[in-house]
């Protein structure tokens, strides 16, 4: 028997679908350009760092054996956020108030649009369903990390919400921030100093600190690219370039905060003595760090690059305070951490974003042409989302809310096969989905979103969430085997790793 015949009839109970259907492996093709960035508007790195890109590992700022320098003393000190004039910047502008993202999208004829700060966290929960959770591979690391867990952070399962707004007959993505922590008082703020530190002169940087009084700083600009798969635009803003890295030489700029203040980010005065003081090591280490990286950040860093046609990030260590070291870590690098085996991501990437893109598709036909917030979470053996009317058409009653289910199967040779083995293999890999819409009550499903709300804000704000049977969450017996953790670490803090 054909292998969708017998998937269809697999459809859960309370559920009718609302889509199915088959996407071969030749129909994957890589994003189109819509309008690439000016590239003499994308900055350069300053003060030497490019040093960082030219060899792979890790660059300390201060070598601790010798007490030298590698990149100038002023580096080390980061200056303080609150003596920055963020007014003299561009400010973020959200996908729904960008006029380009709208006129680039219908002249693309692209229905949605989004940044990857918007999207990221979308793909990360269909990756974690693609791949039925897939362990990470920290085979590069020292023996010190032999038995570490390898399943991704509690953080990188936070179910994710954004609006969708409809605008001239596009929509566009933006956070919910009402569902999303806007709290991250220190981290976000300082990862766009730090990208002004980095490639600015002293001399420049310093027009940008209140202290300046002066009125001749120069105007900057943040520069995009627009792509785009079948009917999705996304943009992605390009941080840095050396025209030296394959490729279009553009890579995303990433400033790591140490684990002490990820974990407990509103103290993190109190961690201002917490320094890296080794490359290698369970604590206190670079390694320490580059192994969270891999299983809180590495998947979302992947997928901005790959939306921004970039060859990789790099990472600044710091402790808010102090600069300790910098890591070029390339596409290649990710892929082989993530998937295990180079060249995987860009596969896994663009059957991420069609998926994405029919998800959307059945997300907007819940209410046609009104602008909606969806919540995304992979649960088990689906991505859920529940979709509601941005107005209430019924002020007097409670907004209607759908859930959507979007399930999948990977194949490969004819026959179905494990997600695991799947995203790491080189041979055609087809995917079959299926998209169906609950038929409960209207109780039942907002009690279903309820539960998924309970779990984002445990997991922003660190708080333990225990379930029936709760216990430390265990690495799972066997490769690929998915984990829903019923306690969830007060380590959690996903903003600081979507953010950075």
């Amino acid at each position: 028997m054909n292998p969708m015949d017998v998937w269809r009839n697999c459809q859960p109970e309370g559920t009718i679908r609302v889509s199915d259907g088959t996407l071969p492996d030749k129909v994957f093709e890589p994003l189109q350009e819509v309008q690439g960035g000016r590239r003499n508007r994308i900055p350069k790195l300053a003060h030497g760092l490019d040093a960082v890109l030219r060899r792979e590992g890790v660059h300390w700022l201060r070598d601790p054996e010798t007490g030298m320098y590698n990149f100038p003393q002023y580096l080390e000190t980061i200056p303080r956020v609150e003596d920055f004039a963020f007014d003299r910047l561009p400010g973020f502008v959200p996908s729904s108030q960008d006029k380009n993202v709208i006129t680039l999208a219908k002249r693309a004829q692209c229905r949605f649009a989004g940044s990857t700060s918007s999207l990221t966290g979308i793909l990360t929960q269909i990756y974690l369903l693609l791949s039925e959770e897939k362990l990470i591979n920290i085979s590069n690391l020292s023996t010190d990390f032999k038995d570490a867990p390898r399943f991704f952070t509690p953080g990188q399962r936070i179910p994710t919400s954004v609006i969708l707004r409809y605008q001239n007959g596009v929509y566009t993505t933006d956070i919910d921030y009402e569902r999303e922590s806007d709290e991250e008082i220190i981290l976000l703020p300082m990862g766009t100093l730090l990208e002004k530190f980095f490639t600015l002169p002293k001399e420049i940087f310093d027009k940008f600190r209140k202290s300046y009084t002066g009125h001749d700083y120069p105007t900057l600009k943040d520069t995009h690219r627009y792509a785009k798969h079948e009917k999705f635009l996304m943009r992605s803003q390009l941080d840095c370039r050396d025209d030296h890295l394959p490729g279009t030489g553009v890579f995303d700029l990433k400033t790591r905060a140490i684990s002490e203040i990820r974990h407990d980010v509103h103290n993190y005065h109190n961690y201002l003595n917490c320094r890296i003081e080794t490359l290698t090591g369970r604590s206190s280490s670079f390694e320490k760090e580059y192994y969270d990286m891999i299983r809180s950040a590495f998947l979302e860093y992947s997928f901005q690059a790959r939306i921004g046609n970039m060859d990789g990030v790099m990472v600044a260590y710091h402790n808010t305070a102090q600069i300790f070291g910098f890591q070029y870590v390339s596409l290649r690098e990710m892929d082989r951490c993530l998937f295990g085996r180079e060249g995987a991501g860009a596969r896994v990437f663009l059957r991420c974003v069609a998926l994405m893109d029919l998800l959307y598709r059945a997300i907007t036909k819940c209410f046609p042409r009104r602008s909606v917030r969806a919540t995304f979470e992979k649960r088990s053996s689906a991505v859920r989302v529940w979709v509601e009317p941005l107005e209430n058409p019924k002020p007097d009653a409670d907004p209607p809310v759908v859930e959507l289910q979007l399930r999948l199967n990977n194949i490969m040779h004819g026959r179905p096969m494990r997600g695991t083995y799947a995203v790491s293999a080189q041979y055609p890999w087809t995917v079959q989905y299926s998209i169906e819409r609950s038929v409960q009550d209207q109780g039942t499903i907002r009690a279903n979103r309820q539960r998924a709300y309970d779990r984002q804000v445990a997991l922003e704000q660190g708080l333990p969430l225990v379930s029936k049977g709760a216990g430390s969450p265990k690495e799972p017996p066997r490769e690929g085997l998915s984990v829903e953790p019923a306690t969830i670490p007060s380590s959690a803090s996903r903003v600081e790793e979507a953010a950075l």
